[in-house]
């Protein structure tokens, strides 16, 4: 919108809203450019008490980013220094708003959503959610509001909302603004991730202002802040990741792009007490090398495993390949085991209930796993001890609906005990032990 004329980086908020009478404590000289790198010096409004015990004693309160910054102080003179708050973000909501003079769902929805198909994205209050979806339940106790709705008269913990998900969203929702409503899938979020750094959602001037951003100084988790991102450290020690993360009562994500290998890593969870930084470096972890480009341009294609033959391919006809049962990176790297060899043998139609069966159990030398997928689609299997401890891959490819499957595997360097097999299809998780007898 500044590379378009809407306004400066250097404008001042009073430029667009009313500070002085929404809040006279608040520096409205704070700049575009400020609340972009958190160098407002305003608050978190999170961290407002008296906002929190507003929103705990109407929760089905609908709050404007107005009524919001009448809660909030100034903590900071200006551009001293960057700290994060939700606060900036909510108000440049704001200004975008004043400066187009149409809601900012719609601008959204004009600029982003639609071009780049992102079809389960809205901005939640303002939007509904759209028809067929189904909103996953928040999981996180709410007993921290104890002393507030003490504070209100309300009952408390373990009489009160122990649960979220049985607390009215409307306040919280409404009070996130920009700042952190926007609702979206998984797959959603990971190509927005690609599509932005990837220069399809915005220039790659704009790109490189919010990289260039990106302070050298890291805050006190180690995270380096930038215009609307930050690079991050806790995903890998060596390879680079920027992109942001989110937290409401609830939920939690993470979405980070590594350019390097051009690639978006988008972790949702509606389990607040969940650390996703572990489970995105497990992730990234456990991906195989799959750039194939040339020597100075490696993220141009991809390498993958197709009919036992790696392939080096342009992305988009990778994409083609996984979805005929191809997967990430080399045959000879992402295969099963040497001892764990198995085959997929497709026969005929069978009649009768779905269902995983493991044969011979108990198992010496050799077992086999039989199934029927009810969809077509992606399947795959692996072994696990009784602790849940990843073993051994089993297979996996893609698989007809009502075709019944069988895979053979080599048990025999096994060590004996009992074990789970784990059979992932399309419509649903399946598993059953497996003992291994001498």
């Amino acid at each position: 919108m500044a590379k378009q004329g809407a306004f400066a980086l250097e404008d001042p908020v009073s430029r667009f809203l009313p500070l002085n009478l929404i809040n006279p404590g608040l520096n409205s000289n704070v700049t575009i450019r400020q609340l972009l790198a958190h160098e407002s010096g305003y608050s978190n409004y999170t961290d407002e008490l008296q906002l929190q015990i507003a929103v705990a004693y109407q929760p089905t309160h609908v709050w404007t980013p107005f009524e919001m910054l009448s809660f909030v102080h100034q903590i900071n003179a200006p551009g001293n220094e960057r700290s994060y708050s939700s606060t900036n973000y909510i108000t440049l909501g704001a200004i975008i708003e004043a400066a187009t003079g149409i809601p900012v769902e719609q601008y959204f929805r004009k600029k982003f959503f639609g071009p780049l198909h992102l079809n389960s994205m809205f901005l939640g209050e303002r939007e509904p959610l759209w028809n067929g979806a189904t909103l996953a339940s928040p999981h996180d106790n709410l007993s921290p509001f104890n002393p507030i709705f003490q504070l209100t008269g309300q009952p408390t913990f373990p009489d009160t909302y122990t649960n979220v998900s049985a607390f009215p969203f409307t306040g919280i929702e409404s009070l996130a603004f920009t700042g952190g409503a926007i609702v979206s899938d998984a797959k959603d979020m990971a190509e927005w991730g690609n599509a932005l750094f990837g220069g399809r959602a915005t220039s790659y001037s704009t790109i490189h202002t919010m990289i260039n951003a990106i302070s050298q100084v890291p805050d006190d988790d180690g995270d380096f802040w930038g215009y609307g991102i930050f690079r991050t450290t806790r995903i890998s020690a060596t390879d680079i990741f920027i992109g942001h993360d989110g937290r409401a009562p609830g939920y939690r994500s993470v979405m980070f792009y590594q350019p390097d290998k051009k690639m978006t890593i988008a972790i949702l969870t509606n389990y607040y007490g969940a650390n996703l930084y572990d489970v995105a470096k497990a992730l990234y972890e456990s991906l195989p090398e799959f750039t194939c480009g040339n020597k100075n341009r490696k993220e141009d294609k991809i390498i993958v495993c197709f009919n036992n033959h790696s392939l080096c391919t342009d992305r988009k006809a990778a994409a083609v390949h996984i979805q005929k049962g191809a997967w990430l990176g080399g045959c000879e790297k992402s295969g099963a085991n040497p001892a764990f060899k198995s085959t997929i043998k497709p026969m005929e139609p069978v009649t009768g209930k779905a269902g995983m069966k493991v044969f011979p159990n108990p198992a010496a030398n050799h077992t086999t796993i039989s199934f029927r997928p009810a969809k077509s689609g992606q399947v795959s299997a692996a072994l696990y001890d009784l602790n849940g401890k990843y073993v051994l891959p089993i297979l996996k490819g893609y698989a007809e609906k009502n075709i019944l499957q069988q895979v053979e595997i080599n048990t025999a360097t096994l060590p004996a005990g009992t074990y789970i097999v784990r059979l992932q299809m399309q419509e649903k998780i399946q598993q059953q032990r497996l003992v291994r007898i001498r």
